[in-house]
């Protein structure tokens, strides 16, 4: 593999290759490593010199790659900062709408786990793990998890673990306490995949299914990503 690839790219490339079912293993890796080395190249040779842009980029926007083709599906990436992903997270103050406290979220998500619980429906999980998510994301977002996971502790009356996942810690104080270990690890993992590798564009519900559910994403965290923190 070529050393100009980053880490994080390699690592979407492999888990890209072991999901499609089109082409082999290799073969996929080797097309998806030359096509991102032909990006590289077309975007050294491209860059401006007297602050003239190049000609075949005059109508892309500077911070927003191409889609990357994984299988039979187009993921668009996002620059972190690009203003179309902060509508996902926006403060309700955006919207003309008082500013929610952390632990009017937490309310929310609570309630999300109510009617989980009433419901009992297959895909009923979703909806819930969806409320998870977006809290988590939104405070990513800010740069204020550690803020999120204190309250989220207090909310529940529950000692503060600072070395909890922001998904583990939402969930277990979010759950009535209902929940076992297996069960919380296994939906926190997958919901870290999911932060990891989702489109913002498609939905957690179908990104997770297409991927062969809450335990296929749990396993391929383990795998490609718990492993390498190790």
């Amino acid at each position: 593999m070529s050393l100009r690839i980053g880490l994080e790219k390699r690592m979407a490339i492999h888990v890209a290759a072991l999901c499609q079912r089109s082409l082999s293993y290799e073969e996929y890796t080797r097309r998806e490593l030359e096509r991102e080395k032909i990006a590289q190249q077309k975007s050294t040779m491209c860059r401006p010199t007297e602050q003239q842009p190049c000609s075949n980029q005059s109508r892309v926007p500077a911070t927003v790659p191409p889609a990357q083709s994984i299988g039979t599906k187009s993921v668009i990436a996002v620059h972190e900062r690009n203003p179309a992903q902060r509508d996902l997270f926006s403060d309700d103050r955006s919207e003309g709408k008082p500013k929610k406290s952390v632990r009017q979220r937490l309310i929310d998500v609570s309630d999300a786990w109510d009617e989980l619980q009433e419901t009992r429906g297959r895909d009923a999980v979703y909806e819930y793990l969806r409320a998870v998510f977006l809290i988590v994301r939104h405070y990513e977002w800010k740069d204020r998890t550690k803020k999120l996971v204190r309250r989220a502790f207090k909310f529940a009356g529950l000692p503060f673990d600072k070395n909890a996942d922001p998904f583990a810690a939402v969930i277990r104080c979010t759950c009535d306490q209902q929940l076992d270990r297996k069960t919380l690890s296994k939906w926190s993992r997958a919901l870290r995949y999911a932060a990891k590798f989702k489109n913002r564009r498609v939905p957690l519900q179908v990104f997770i299914q297409d991927r062969g559910g809450i335990n296929a994403c749990a396993t391929l965290y383990a795998e490609h990503i718990g492993r390498s923190k190790r």
